[in-house]
């Protein structure tokens, strides 16, 4: 599922450029290499795995930690029948090693927020972008419903309650400045390279950036 969308849809590469900072964030010292290997242009197939994580914490969806469990959850249910949730349930209880896993997700689900994410989606060029966004609300909402299947949880992070209220209680903010930065993306993309007004607005959108990452405490 997760392949179908980032290698195999064709219209994905040019939705994720435009859907998020990763453009501007290339001008970021994020770690101690250039965004893209080669230091070319942003693409799929030279970017580095912090700034692709980042420019989607960037836009409130954090798509490569979750994206893609939902379908393969319905999946194994169709294929195992009725006692198919319970052995997940086993198994989540029982491995270490997918405890780590569903309870990573269940975090990063639970930081991800869809109305906000679709503001930085709208930033994206027609028609394409609709049936994307669309195909990437449904695998949250499916993953949102598995991860709380196989965990036994009525809420997102119920047994993270310090946690969840600590993202319940930033997120106002971080929202605030996430509908900034959205701002000043469509601001700053629609003015000519040469424009005077460009270093500055660009500079504007990189504080953004540091402060959503700050909001979220997530950097990639």
């Amino acid at each position: 599922m997760y392949r179908s969308l980032v290698w195999e849809d064709p219209g994905f590469e040019a939705f994720f450029t435009a859907a998020t900072p990763i453009v501007e964030l290339s001008g970021l010292a994020l770690g101690s290499r250039p965004a893209a290997r080669g230091g070319g242009a942003v693409s799929l197939d030279s970017l580095r795995a912090i700034p692709w994580v980042f420019s989607w914490s960037q836009a409130r969806l954090f798509l490569p930690a979750w994206y893609g469990l939902g379908t393969a959850v319905e999946e194994f249910e169709q294929e195992h029948g009725p006692s198919a949730t319970k052995t997940l349930q086993d198994l989540y209880r029982d491995s270490p090693f997918l405890t780590g896993v569903i309870d990573v997700m269940e975090m990063a689900l639970a930081k991800a927020d869809m109305i906000v994410a679709q503001r930085y989606a709208g930033l994206a060029p027609a028609p394409d972008s609709e049936r994307i966004w669309e195909l990437i609300r449904a695998e949250y909402e499916r993953t949102v419903a598995a991860v709380l299947r196989v965990s036994g949880r009525e809420n997102l992070l119920d047994a993270a309650p310090s946690l969840q209220r600590s993202i319940s209680l930033r997120n106002p903010y971080v929202d605030s400045l996430s509908e900034i930065q959205v701002m000043l993306l469509g601001r700053l993309r629609a003015l000519p390279e040469d424009s005077p007004e460009h270093a500055h607005l660009r500079r504007l959108v990189q504080l953004a950036v540091s402060g959503v990452a700050a909001g979220l405490q997530n950097t990639g």
